[in-house]
């Protein structure tokens, strides 16, 4: 292990860091709304609350596919820190992850249409499908939900691992709010 405290840490430039943390604010978000609006009473509460999802879900699909753009031509790119499996698992859960949001952008966007949303109840999405096509996409929806949140909880594991055990500067990479940092963009 090699210590980084006296030079400044490698950071990723401010635009990559902050698709990076809306993205995470809004996939906790949006599991947070999946997973408990659906126990609340039907009515227009709940068409409410469905509809901020949906809504929070067309921001995030843009969010991620920016995200992705962004990193593939302008993001700033890190030397890896760590070599051998460390280096490759990381690699392997961040590849994962961005597969899984394009499966749940692609889940999202025909879920809203499989329902024919009734968004606020003021405007309804025209609806594809019958009712067990729309079961269909929607326990896909739920079940790349759940995997979402387990890769990420895992990724931010093993992003505070890296801080607190390994000591190194992982985290700090992608920290928005440390002092003296040049970020770049």
């Amino acid at each position: 292990m090699t210590d980084h405290s006296e030079s400044a840490p490698e950071v990723y430039d401010r635009t990559t860091i902050t698709l990076h943390w809306v993205t995470a604010i809004l996939v906790a978000i949006e599991f947070l709304i999946g997973r408990t609006t659906g126990l609340l009473p039907r009515g227009p509460l709940r068409v409410d609350i469905w509809s901020v999802h949906v809504l929070f879900g067309f921001a995030f699909s843009g969010v991620v596919v920016v995200g992705l753009l962004w990193r593939a031509t302008h993001g700033r790119r890190l030397s890896p820190l760590n070599g051998g499996v460390l280096h490759l698992t990381a690699v392997a859960t961040h590849r994962l992850l961005d597969l899984l949001l394009l499966i749940m952008v692609a889940l999202g966007i025909t879920n809203v249409f499989a329902h024919g949303f009734p968004l606020f109840n003021l405007w309804h999405f025209p609806k594809f499908g019958g009712d067990e096509f729309m079961r269909s996409i929607n326990a896909w929806h739920g079940l790349i939900a759940n995997v979402i949140i387990t890769v990420a909880l895992f990724h931010s594991a093993a992003a505070l691992f890296h801080h607190h055990v390994i000591k190194d500067e992982v985290l700090r990479g992608m920290w928005p709010t440390l002092p003296g940092r040049a970020n770049e963009h």
